[in-house]
């Protein structure tokens, strides 16, 4: 009977611990205010303002690509030429990236004359402030980078590239209430732009880089300057599910295979970004 006894404390013990070591959690884990590939992540849309004589912006791109490095496709980096530092200027300084977007925007925020170089993370504001110093990036997009998504987007993609043309269908959901209205707005950037830059950061290169890389560049809207607005005035309710469609004509210029396009809703009132999304016309 002691015998028993024994054996069946001993088999306790081993229940006890194949219990205790089923406690491991298995991926995916919950990244950035949802699970893996949900589409419930609130993502985040750094602008960085810069031009090719702001010798203080190579570093800003540095740190913006170093957050992208930390949260991969939770955020998004756009690179927003405007200004007088964009300004083409005497050789090497020739090329001219800005937008009509881009010096709409700059003018709006006051950015240029705070001084570049500056961003905007999901256009979130404080004391009226939108602009933010490169140093404070990092803090200011992991406090919004964890919160649960209000909508989603997809974006749809069908680029010929003989042609050209490209054919866009943007889709929104929302995924809470949202009180007051909201705009969508489709923007095409180019990567990998090769070009004069001015720099002081010798960690960099030298003060002037020749062959500098301009990275994720707006080159243009696609629905006007402040893009369009979507459904009703008063805002829309939990599954609710809008449709646009687009046409646009990819300049030649462009290397169409580092073009992508980013969509994002926004408050009509205060300009933040509620999501963003981005597709690359060439997979």
């Amino acid at each position: 009977m002691i015998m028993k006894l024994r054996l069946f404390g001993i088999l306790m013990v081993f229940v006890a611990l194949g219990m205790f070591s089923c406690d491991k959690i298995e991926p995916p884990y919950k990244q950035s205010g949802g699970e893996v590939g949900d589409g419930t992540t609130r993502k985040v849309l750094l602008e960085d303002y810069t031009g090719h004589t702001c010798v203080n912006c190579p570093s800003a791109a540095k740190v913006a690509l170093e957050l992208k490095e930390i949260y991969g496709e939770n955020i998004i980096l756009m690179g927003v030429h405007a200004g007088f530092f964009a300004m083409p200027q005497v050789s090497p300084f020739l090329m001219d990236l800005r937008t009509e977007a881009g010096e709409t925007w700059d003018t709006f925020f006051g950015i240029s004359l705070a001084g570049n170089p500056k961003g905007m993370i999901n256009r979130t504001s404080t004391g009226g402030i939108y602009y933010y110093n490169k140093g404070e990036w990092s803090s200011k997009v992991a406090s919004i980078i964890e919160d649960k998504a209000r909508a989603k987007l997809a974006i749809d993609v069908a680029y010929n590239n003989t042609s050209r043309k490209l054919e866009l269908k943007v889709t929104a959901e929302f995924l809470k209430t949202l009180s007051g209205a909201a705009k969508l707005q489709v923007l095409i950037l180019e990567d990998s732009i090769v070009g004069a830059q001015r720099n002081n950061d010798v960690n960099i290169g030298p003060p002037v880089i020749e062959d500098y890389v301009h990275r994720h560049v707006l080159r243009g809207d696609i629905n006007g300057s402040w893009g369009e607005q979507i459904g009703s005035n008063s805002g829309e309710t939990v599954g609710s599910v809008i449709e646009k469609t687009y046409s646009y004509d990819v300049n030649p210029e462009w290397v169409d295979k580092h073009c992508s396009i980013i969509a994002y809703l926004y408050y009509a009132a205060g300009y933040e970004i509620i999501q963003v999304e981005e597709a690359h016309l060439i997979p």
